[in-house]
């Protein structure tokens, strides 16, 4: 019985230590198990926080930048003054893209878009017809004309100016003898002058050039380049290089001018007849006709009257009749003059010519044909021209205002070299005449201007 029972506490010691071996190793397994599976749990839950983290982070970075972008976008659109409109991006998938527009340049530190520089669009050359105005008729009056009045129907008066005054001296003769020939109005011509030249003043109305009238182009082969305004058609002006017309002097510019009118424009030869005295009754009739047609302006016709008017320019549309011509083929070279010194001993000097009293600024006519071989300032003559004639005799007209040809001018009987004044040694308004057998003007040689222009 005590062995029964020693055997059955050495079983009952080995079943506890066989079973203790599996209860504490699945133990340890058990509890290595739990240990991974909250390491696991800890790891899961960390990765969760941290996407939660990044979730949230990329949450917030994407709404404050899509706040800051709308609200640097709200800025700049709201700073730059002119708003550019961006294109939108297209959803479509393309295999070209369309080339996007380039997007204003920031400045980083402002964040404002910066202007792009304006590029100067310069407008393309035009090609030149053959027979192209420079409209510059509706230049200030003001320039040239210090006073100018409307009366209550409409038509404007000019008060009369010296410098005007001497310019129609200058070209009056010249617009009557072509006005004549081609059976235009001279006085319109004038007119037309002053308004396009300033009155002579504008440095293409000026010599060497003579161009009255702005007419572009080549005369003879000659021209001269000078800046002026056009057009672009939408009533932008620029300012562009062209090339204008030279004459030889006012009578060339006018023959020209007149051809103008006469011929017209490439495929309209009669765009200009309203203006010829056989189809226009009246001066007011042909500027009525070139308003609107030379000149935009809707009151050219009234300041060409005005002018006319104030300046009594139909004087030029008039034939002049002049002095006869005597036996040896001379005129006298005023028309409204009186005799107050003869040629010869005068005292105890010797006068070498004939003096002619006459009011300032009275026209002096060539004696004969021929050729301007002087046109210059004396000291005792002041304002002197000589001239040529084929005959072989010279003529010497001396104390002119002034005079309106130059050396080298082939000049026509009658025709208009000069205006009387008192410039050089002299005591009045007067013209000295003198008459030479050849061009010396040799005391010796010369004549008595009487006996040529008066004899019979």
């Amino acid at each position: 019985m005590k062995k029964f029972s020693t055997i059955a506490s050495a079983l009952m010691l080995s079943l506890q230590a066989f079973l203790s071996i599996p209860l504490n190793v699945l133990a340890h397994e058990s509890l290595s198990i739990q240990e991974t599976t909250e390491q696991v749990e800890q790891s899961t839950e960390t990765t969760e926080s941290t996407e939660d983290s990044n979730d949230s982070s990329s949450e917030s970075s994407t709404a404050e930048s899509s706040e800051s972008s709308t609200t640097s976008s709200s800025q700049s659109s709201a700073e730059s003054s002119s708003s550019v409109t961006e294109p939108s991006e297209s959803t479509t998938s393309s295999s070209q893209e369309p080339p996007k527009k380039e997007k204003p340049k920031v400045d980083i530190k402002q964040g404002v878009p910066q202007k792009e520089p304006a590029v100067e669009q310069r407008p393309q050359e035009v090609p030149t017809p053959q027979t192209i105005i420079d409209q510059e008729a509706t230049v200030d009056l003001s320039r040239f004309v210090p006073s100018r009045s409307v009366t209550q129907n409409g038509a404007i008066h000019f008060e009369k100016d010296e410098s005007v005054d001497s310019f129609i001296r200058k070209i009056g003769e010249p617009a009557r003898k072509i006005g004549q020939e081609k059976g235009l109005y001279a006085s319109v011509m004038i007119a037309q002058a002053i308004l396009e030249s300033a009155s002579g003043q504008s440095q293409l109305a000026q010599a060497p050039n003579y161009n009255l009238f702005g007419i572009k182009g080549t005369h003879n082969g000659k021209s001269v380049s000078m800046a002026t305004q056009e057009d672009l058609g939408n009533g932008t002006l620029y300012v562009t290089q062209a090339g204008f017309r030279v004459y030889e002097n006012y009578e060339d510019c006018f023959n020209d001018y007149a051809i103008l009118l006469k011929e017209g424009l490439t495929g309209d030869s009669n765009y200009y007849a309203g203006v010829w005295k056989s189809n226009a009754a009246t001066y007011q009739e042909a500027t009525k006709f070139l308003t609107g047609r030379y000149a935009t302006d809707t009151h050219y016709n009234q300041k060409l009257n005005g002018l006319i008017e104030t300046y009594d320019l139909t004087t030029y549309d008039k034939e002049i009749q002049g002095a006869p011509i005597s036996a040896a083929g001379y005129k006298v070279p005023l028309n409204q003059y009186t005799i107050s010194s003869p040629y010869g001993n005068r005292g105890s000097e010797f006068h070498r010519g004939l003096d002619m009293a006459a009011n300032p600024g009275e026209p002096i006519h060539v004696s004969k044909k021929g050729r301007v071989t002087k046109a210059e300032y004396h000291y005792s003559w002041g304002n002197v021209v000589v001239i040529d004639h084929e005959d072989g005799m010279t003529t010497l007209y001396a104390h002119q205002q002034q005079y309106i040809v130059q050396p080298g001018d082939q000049v026509e009987q009658g025709q208009i070299i000069g205006y009387v004044g008192s410039t050089g040694n002299s005591t009045g308004s007067h013209l000295h005449f003198e008459l030479c057998k050849d061009n010396s003007l040799s005391q010796s040689l010369l004549i008595d201007p009487q006996s040529v222009l008066f004899g019979n």
